[in-house]
């Protein structure tokens, strides 16, 4: 007998044939000083950045990584996208704004005031399992570490990626992607029950008039994009017993090296897998064929590129 497994690749070098796709976000929210019991989730933007008068705002973005793309892909850039919807009115200051992947679970409710309202933009009081200021899930025992979140606790204190705010005619504005950005989206593919997304603020949040509010997902015509590159898993595509020969079908892609492993058995923890054959990167894309004799009476292949 025979058996035939599939596994996802392990490290993939840029190789010009990664996919693109763009994500919009599952979720966003604020998170206000000024109505720290408040939730804004229903809202047509975020707020982020410190007014005035010194209260402070941040926002927060999360993207359905695991949902979106094939399991076992490796991303290769991952950048963000975010349009700028409104300023201070008495004046603004251009700042750096940084995302911090978030480490915590929050709830990104559904508050919201209607556009004409007074207080448009104020929210609405939060109800249970709705992120505010004091808590990740109001309500519950789920409180950020400290008000509006702590770092090391409930954020990475290290930027994933940096973008300098300015004003209305700059905007959209993209936070380029880095080596820090690329995984945090890889873990979030990876590991999905990790994916707390990002938090938005300015990085001198004691500077006043940098706040900004930044289209959300419920904005029709600029909500935030996550542009991704990334390369699916190989696949085999088919395999045969021929005679004493166990025969693989796969496509190789231009430039791109690959490695047929087998093992005897498969664990949760420790397989040992062993080289069958190494195939150089072709020059162009190029269907193969691979052969094992398969001297043991089970057998299991896997194709991950190199």
């Amino acid at each position: 007998m025979v058996g035939l497994t599939l596994f996802a690749l392990l490290c993939i070098p840029w190789t010009g044939f990664a996919s693109f796709i763009i994500l919009y976000p599952s979720a966003d929210t604020t998170l206000s000083e000024n109505y720290p019991s408040n939730n804004f989730g229903g809202l047509r933007f975020v707020n982020a950045g410190t007014t005035q008068n010194r209260t402070m705002n941040r926002g927060l973005f999360q993207f359905g990584i695991a949902a979106s793309l094939p399991a076992g892909s490796r991303i290769q850039a991952a950048s963000l996208i975010l349009e700028v919807t409104h300023l201070p009115e008495a004046d603004y200051a251009f700042a750096d704004f940084g995302l911090h992947r978030v480490l915590k679970p929050w709830g990104e409710g559904s508050g919201v005031t209607g556009a004409s309202a007074p207080g448009a933009g104020v929210g609405r009081p939060a109800i249970t399992n709705e992120a505010n200021w004091f808590d990740r899930f109001a309500f519950t025992t789920n409180s950020w570490a400290t008000l509006v979140g702590a770092p090391t606790n409930d954020y990475m204190p290290e930027t994933s990626s940096i973008q300098t705010i300015y004003g209305l005619g700059d905007s959209p504005y993209t936070f380029v992607s880095t080596a820090r950005m690329i995984a945090d989206v890889q873990q979030w593919l990876d590991d999905p029950q990790t994916n707390f997304g990002w938090m938005l603020k300015p990085e001198a949040e004691e500077t006043p008039f940098t706040a900004r509010r930044f289209a959300s997902r419920e904005d029709p015509d600029f909500p935030p994009q996550l542009e991704l590159y990334y390369v699916a898993p190989p696949r085999i595509d088919s395999a045969e017993r021929v005679g004493s020969q166990f025969k693989l079908y796969f496509s190789a892609e231009a430039g791109q090296g690959y490695a047929v492993e087998f093992a005897s058995r498969l664990s949760a923890t420790n397989t040992l897998w062993s080289t069958l054959t190494n195939i150089p990167p072709p020059a162009t894309t190029t269907d193969l064929v691979i052969s094992d004799s398969g001297t043991g009476s089970n057998r299991f292949y896997r194709l991950r590129t190199q």
